[in-house]
């Protein structure tokens, strides 16, 4: 039987921090290149970059949304 409190700890694997606020987030270990999250403190929209050393490493950016360009 599956304890559904203990289940998850298993899906928190990694931490990282905002490069905003500096606040410690939880990375979930099947994270794939490209994935956003959000910081829960300053709410900052921050995108995957770049996974290494098996997803141990992750490398986070502010979350930059361009705007189209309707030929102005």
């Amino acid at each position: 039987m599956i304890n559904p409190i203990n289940s998850n700890l298993q899906n928190l694997a990694n931490k990282a921090k905002c490069p905003d606020c500096d606040s410690e987030l939880n990375v979930p270990c099947d994270i794939e290149k490209g994935e956003v999250l959000s910081c829960p403190s300053c709410g900052l929209e921050l995108e995957v970059k770049k996974i290494s050393n098996g997803g141990g490493c992750v490398d986070l950016q502010e979350l930059i949304i361009e705007g189209e360009d309707w030929g102005e």
